[in-house]
């Protein structure tokens, strides 16, 4: 089968652009035979990859990827390794389920944590933690609901007042927080970058390198531009892409997260900040507020949804919007900071399911799919990946079987009612969540 739809990533992402240029690696020119095939170099990719070469450390590996190391949506995230059950406060009818996701988490924060120490990752690795916050009594009503399922979990937690807030942040706009101590803060280009520059020696890595073809078969034959790969085995990881690899068609689609960065804060800002450490928070209401960060390079981080779009493809006009958007969020919350601070503004993609179940299993007998991340890429990615590459060598295990008992995700309605019900759904959240802007 033909691939209609390719990734297309502009060069606005505020990660990449304060680190030092690298030379990417060379696509592929020729045609070659491996034992396993991995497409898609983000979390899920580069796990997987790795995966695969420690099991079979004389057999080959190939991964490759449309774009550069770094570009995907895996480099264009908030920066945070969230090591419990995204929904914790949703979910407080079904242990089982959230026991299942907090041992998914841990797995993969461990391993993330193993691999940066190993391999003396540069990304501003931060066990720091996560704040979540609340400014109005219905944001309130959700970490109270956050703390049942915190308690039955048996996991620890501060509850903040706001002075609390203050103190830690430097911002008075939140009246409440919770944090908890497991989530990792980081730099997500330069982590994706040193993840995939520490890959086995038997991995083959082919940047710029998009599968323009593939056949499904006793191998799996993946055609580019350069050549042609020959696999026994094959591992999908593009995530919201994955419709246009023949996989999961009407089961998962995609909505836009904007983010912008600031230069570095000036002396005199830190300080009327409280010349507090690198944090994270993220809004008791997904849709009601930004996820910020503080780094420890001393700028700020706002992330927020403008959604819609069931492409990778962002007009002018939304990054303006996005942009002013999150320049008055800044204000609102940081009335201590001069002028516009804003160097960079970004959006990544985010692929979600209906009924946010992972898109992972087996595809045919030699194709797995680690796939359908739901927000959270950075471990549900990185254990998706190294579950898949495990499974495909007949690898059981307590984390397979806690995916697998995930479920799948559930059909989607055609376009054009599709992406119109998607937007009048956004539009709804933010209208129910607006006390949290």
């Amino acid at each position: 089968m033909k691939i209609s739809r390719l990734p297309t990533h502009d060069q606005t992402n505020g990660w990449t652009n304060i680190l030092e240029p690298r030379q990417s690696l060379p696509p592929l020119t020729d045609d070659i035979r491996v034992d396993m095939l991995v497409i898609g170099a983000g979390a899920a990719g580069l796990a997987a990859a790795r995966r695969a070469a420690e099991i079979q450390p004389d057999r080959t590996v190939a991964l490759v990827e449309a774009a550069k190391l770094g570009d995907g949506a895996s480099a264009r995230n908030s920066g945070f390794v969230i090591d419990l059950p995204h929904n914790v406060g949703a979910d407080l009818d079904d242990l089982g389920t959230l026991k299942r996701s907090l041992r998914l988490a841990r797995a993969a924060r461990q391993h993330l944590d193993e691999m940066v120490t190993t391999h003396t990752i540069d990304c501003q690795w931060s066990r720091q933690g996560q704040l979540m916050a609340a400014r109005s009594k219905q944001g309130e009503d959700v970490l109270d609901s956050f703390i049942k399922g915190l308690d039955m979990l048996e996991e620890p937690y501060t509850d903040m007042d706001g002075d609390a807030v203050r103190a830690r942040t430097g911002m008075t706009y939140y009246r409440r927080a919770i944090h908890t101590p497991g989530t990792v803060l980081m730099q997500p280009a330069a982590l994706v970058r040193g993840l995939g520059e520490s890959l086995p020696e038997n991995v083959s890595f082919f940047e710029n390198t998009p599968v323009l073809e593939i056949d499904y078969g006793s191998k799996v034959i993946a055609k580019t531009k350069g050549g042609k790969i020959s696999a026994d085995r094959c591992i999908l990881a593009v995530n919201g892409f994955a419709p246009f690899m023949g996989h999961l068609k009407r089961k998962v689609f995609t909505i836009q997260a904007f983010a912008s960065m600031t230069r570095v804060l000036t002396v005199e800002e830190q300080a009327a900040l409280g010349n507090p450490e690198d944090w994270g928070l993220v809004p008791a209401m997904a849709f009601g507020g930004p996820t910020m960060r503080y780094t420890m390079d001393n700028r700020i981080i706002m992330r927020s949804f403008w959604g819609k779009r069931q492409t990778d493809v962002v007009s002018s006009s939304d990054y303006k919007r996005s942009r002013n958007l999150q320049l008055q969020q800044i204000r609102d919350r940081f009335p201590m900071i001069q002028g516009d601070p804003i160097l960079d503004t970004w959006t990544g993609q985010i692929g979600l399911a209906s009924n946010f179940a992972p898109g992972f299993g087996q595809v045919r007998e030699n194709v797995w799919s680690a796939m359908i991340q739901n927000g959270v890429g950075m471990t549900k990615g990185t254990m998706s990946g190294r579950l898949a590459a495990e499974a495909l060598n007949g690898i059981d295990s307590q984390l397979l079987k806690d995916i697998q008992a995930m479920g799948n995700p559930e059909q989607l309605p055609p376009q054009p009612i599709l992406s119109m019900g998607i937007w009048a759904k956004v539009k709804w959240w933010e209208w129910m969540q607006r006390s949290e802007m």
